[in-house]
């Protein structure tokens, strides 16, 4: 039998090792979760995002809970930057080149020269899709308008031209207009959407996303790949457009006829969202200065990306495969990881 004070000994020296082995267990465990949260281990992302399945082209954000770096992440930033400095910047030094990638999972981003100005030429028909579905959001009626082309817009240049395009003398819908104008990049079913879009509804798209909205007849007026890319990630995130328009939208994307860019650096099995835009001028000394974007989404299986080349240059040619090569780059980093 233990005495009373043997008993009161043993049980307090018990309480305080039970005490200390729970506060050292709530030490680890918080010490891992705040690891974790940095990407370490198996977990390898930035961040905690919910969002809703369901969808073929979208993946609704609900909540995101932003962590930390994650190591093989960075480490595959570093690898895409260099092989495309070696392989693609340094072979061709007469050309501008800007990227913008994003990991669709995570979050995750990084560019290289993703501030420089160029001019979105084609791409600003995203934007204009964005706000005319916005529109319908609230008046679905407007996708069966009837509008005239009577005639042809005198100057439009189309390095790439489409496949198909509207006829003058002819009535469209709305509807039928936004598919020429996306799936073929038709430069006259373009115009008769902005001539037909009140100019405050595209505005506030920009305004929206905190973007300055270029001037769609300026020659002259440019935008970055990283403000650009804001257009791919709200259709994605379906953030702005709601969840029915934004996946129609991305829909329509994946049908674009153009498959050199971003297509052409991808397996043929690889579904993209994307849109290419093309734009032809004159330097001050009178040389000719081509530009060719391509922008959009890059369904891997496994680790769905936002990508967006911009370069400038002299050869259309040259320039293709330039985004083409650093597409393929991109692709297959992300598929190793």
């Amino acid at each position: 039998m233990l005495s009373r004070i043997e008993f009161k000994n043993k049980y307090f020296f018990g309480t305080v090792a039970v005490v200390s082995a729970m506060i050292l267990f709530s030490i680890g465990f918080f010490v891992g979760k705040k690891n974790d949260t940095r990407g370490g281990g198996n977990n390898n992302e930035q961040s905690k995002e919910i969002r809703q399945s369901g969808y073929n082209f979208i993946n609704p954000l609900l909540e995101c809970e932003m962590g930390g770096d994650s190591p093989i992440l960075r480490s595959s930033e570093l690898e895409i930057k260099k092989t495309i400095q070696d392989e693609v910047i340094e072979k061709n030094p007469d050309v501008n080149i800007s990227l913008y990638y994003r990991d669709l999972k995570n979050g995750p981003w990084f560019g290289i020269n993703e501030q420089a100005g160029y001019s979105p030429a084609s791409l600003l028909k995203v934007p204009l899709l964005i706000a005319y579905y916005k529109y319908a959001e609230q008046d679905p009626e407007i996708f069966e308008k009837i509008v005239l082309f009577d005639k042809p817009s005198p100057g439009f240049f189309q390095q790439v031209r489409p496949k198909e395009h509207i006829e003058a003398g002819k009535s469209y819908a709305i509807s039928q207009l936004i598919e020429s104008m996306i799936k073929y990049s038709d430069n006259e079913a373009t115009n008769l959407l902005f001539q037909n879009m009140d100019p405050q509804n595209l505005s506030l798209v920009f305004n929206d996303l905190g973007i300055n909205m270029p001037d769609i007849y300026d020659s002259n007026n440019s935008m970055s790949v990283k403000d650009y890319a804001s257009f791919f990630r709200i259709l994605y995130n379906a953030s702005y457009l709601n969840r029915s328009m934004s996946e129609k939208a991305l829909n329509l994307f994946s049908t674009i006829e153009y498959k050199n860019g971003l297509v052409a650096g991808t397996p043929e099995d690889i579904l993209v969202s994307h849109k290419f835009g093309e734009r032809e001028s004159f330097s001050e000394d009178k040389q000719v200065v081509r530009q060719l974007h391509d922008c959009g989404i890059v369904y891997h299986p496994y680790r769905p990306y936002l990508i967006c080349i911009m370069t400038k240059g002299k050869d259309f040619e040259n320039l293709s495969k330039i985004v083409s090569n650093i597409s393929n780059i991109v692709f297959e980093q992300v598929d190793r990881r």
